[in-house]
């Protein structure tokens, strides 16, 4: 399992990146406006109930408290969702569903290790669409396996040799965002590439990768139609 182990371990690298870029600029930019924010609040407040002097410097440095506690609860809120321990988990979870081998796990280690030496099998790009907040996604392609990485779920793979057909469809979704007093729901466009597999009479197809972006959604199925 050594190999099937170090492919793994790339995935765990690969949103670790993700999740030092997000913690840095966090700390950078986000909580720096919070507590200024938090700071500036405190002190009007102070000032509006007519402290001077040490009174309102006081208040300032409650409001930098207040603002460094409320940062605290958002990297802690933050931080689960970008485990590594979570990429490693849904890694194992999309194979287990394939029931695939030790042997054959070996395999999909080799060939994804070997896929991404080479860029016309890695398509890397952003989520740009509803609570996506431009997080990494990345489709590997290799001669026997499909795998998106960022998606929902998380990691999405495919056994080509199961597939019958794979499709370039569309699907009408709605998706809510929430927002501290009020939440908007927006209505989408999701574009998918359907695999079908052999043997199902499933019309809807049995798995699928979806997209936002339809440029990115025919390049992903360009390299799919390439490869079979």
């Amino acid at each position: 399992m050594e190999i099937y182990g170090m492919w793994v371990k790339t995935g765990k690298n690969w949103l670790g990146a993700y999740r030092k870029k997000l913690f840095i600029g966090t700390i950078c930019k986000v909580i720096p406006i919070v507590l200024l924010f938090f700071i500036v609040f405190g002190v009007i407040m102070s000032a509006i109930d007519g402290d001077k002097g040490e009174e309102l410097i006081q208040a300032g440095m409650t409001g930098l408290g207040f603002g460094v506690f409320i940062s605290i609860i958002f990297l802690l809120l933050l931080l689960p969702g970008l485990s590594t321990n979570r990429m490693s988990r849904n890694m194992k979870k999309a194979v287990k569903l394939l029931n695939m081998s030790e042997t054959e796990q070996e395999q999909l280690g080799r060939e994804m290790l070997e896929a991404v030496k080479y860029s016309e099998n890695i398509l890397d790009y952003e989520l740009l669409g509803p609570n996506s907040n431009k997080t990494p996604a990345r489709f590997i392609l290799s001669r026997n396996y499909a795998c998106l990485w960022g998606s929902s779920p998380l990691v999405i793979l495919v056994r080509l040799a199961d597939v019958a057909q794979i499709r370039a469809e569309t699907e009408e979704k709605t998706s809510t965002t929430y927002g501290s007093l009020s939440s908007t729901m927006h209505f989408l466009t999701l574009y998918t590439v359907t695999y079908y597999y052999k043997g199902s009479e499933n019309q809807d197809g049995d798995t699928g990768m979806g997209f936002f972006d339809e440029s990115i959604r025919d390049r992903v199925f360009e390299m799919l139609s390439n490869r079979s």
